[in-house]
């Protein structure tokens, strides 16, 4: 008779190393759709042009951020939801995580706009108007715009889904501190199960032909409300149990997740379809939230494995910093070598790709050394406290 497995123990308090291979997958899939599936395929075999247009399909490893953040951020107020300094603690540790760096960001673009403005070289054609965007950025009002002016997109595209994190910091603290357990299971219940619905909606009747299924908190709630159901679930013992027991039940519902995603790709790249408004989205939440549980229970198996290869860790710490610049990079640097847009059919094309790569993970490096790490070490000095009795 086999011998039965120990369940699977709670997270621990330190980085957990599975976890930074997540996201080191996230930022690669990122990646890929811009620096690949982004760049100009004009002159390729129609094969070839199709392969590098599925690459797209990277724009996914946002998704898996979003459920890794509601697991990891859910979990930390669930945890603590009893401290005295619930709030001043989350908040200041979140605004010595997020705002430093990008502020920093915000700070570096008016002062390049600004400087064109007042008679600067200009090669990017950026005028007054690209200012109106800096207050925008500092309220992470930027996810209810769907339509950016030039500059604008190539600095700032990508920061639509730090504006749904924000958003959701605002949300989630006071939820989960003052509902019951199991009135806020309810609350992200309902939130998975209205996504969709909310989406529909938005797609087919408020803002048709916009971003809007993709940019709105609302429509976004279902993956992140799901990555905060998880972190619920996990610190159950017997949903643990449950999941050690059904070890190849979870794989096997990963596999058929996974197939279902990679059978859509047809319609979840390019222009957004009624497809992946609607049920697209909720599918490769659920492909995330799976995977997320997989390596975490399943911390000897090959998954769990690649996940913590240290090069791949080591990409999901600078993650944060990576994500937020890697654009920007690709694109100011094809425009200021090649002066035209991203293109990867030519080696010359190739090359300042790769020099933008290098740049991009380089400068993101340095930051979490010298910048990133020690605020975030300074903002774990604001304690929770002891819990109330």
């Amino acid at each position: 008779m086999a011998v039965p497995s120990a369940v699977s123990p709670p997270l621990p308090s330190g980085r957990i190393p599975e976890l930074d291979g997540l996201r080191g997958i996230a930022i690669l899939l990122v990646f890929t759709a811009h620096y690949l599936g982004g760049s100009g395929h004009s002159q390729f075999s129609p094969w070839l042009r199709h392969l590098f247009a599925a690459t797209n399909i990277g724009w996914s490893g946002v998704d898996l951020f979003f459920v890794l953040s509601g697991f990891l951020i859910g979990g930390i107020l669930i945890d603590a939801r009893d401290s005295p300094h619930y709030f001043r603690a989350f908040y200041m540790r979140r605004v010595h995580r997020i705002l430093p760096i990008y502020y920093l960001w915000i700070l570096l673009y008016a002062v390049i706009v600004s400087a064109a403005v007042l008679g600067a070289p200009n090669p990017f054609s950026v005028s007054a108007r690209d200012l109106l965007q800096v207050p925008v950025q500092l309220l992470f009002l930027q996810n209810l715009q769907f339509a950016l002016y030039p500059f604008q997109f190539a600095w700032f595209v990508v920061t639509w889904s730090l504006a749904v994190e924000e958003q959701f910091y605002i949300f989630a603290p006071p939820l989960i501190r003052f509902l019951s357990p199991r009135k806020l299971i309810y609350v992200l219940v309902g939130a998975i199960i209205a996504a969709p619905v909310v989406r529909f909606a938005v797609f087919r009747y408020w803002f048709p032909g916009t971003l809007a299924p993709a940019y709105l908190l609302p429509c976004r709630a279902d993956t992140l409300a799901l990555g905060v159901l998880l972190a619920i679930a996990w610190r159950n013992s017997a949903f643990r149990a449950f999941l050690d027991r059904q070890r190849h039940s979870l794989q096997l519902t990963l596999l058929l997740l996974f197939l279902g995603f990679c059978a859509s790709i047809p319609w979840m790249v390019g222009d957004i379809s009624l497809f992946r408004a609607t049920l697209g989205y909720s599918w490769l939440a659920a492909l995330c939230g799976c995977l997320l549980l997989l390596v975490l229970t399943q911390t000897h198996g090959w998954l769990a494995s690649i996940m913590r290869w240290k090069p791949l860790r080591s990409l999901g710490t600078i993650s944060y910093c990576v994500y937020l610049i890697h654009l920007t990079i690709l694109l100011l640097a094809h425009q200021l070598i090649l002066h035209d847009p991203p293109q990867f059919h030519s080696l010359k094309g190739i090359a300042v790709t790769i020099l933008a790569a290098v740049m991009t993970v380089a400068l993101a490096a340095l930051s979490w050394r010298y910048f990133e790490k020690p605020l975030i070490r300074r903002g774990h000095t604001y304690a929770y406290g002891e819990k109330r009795v």
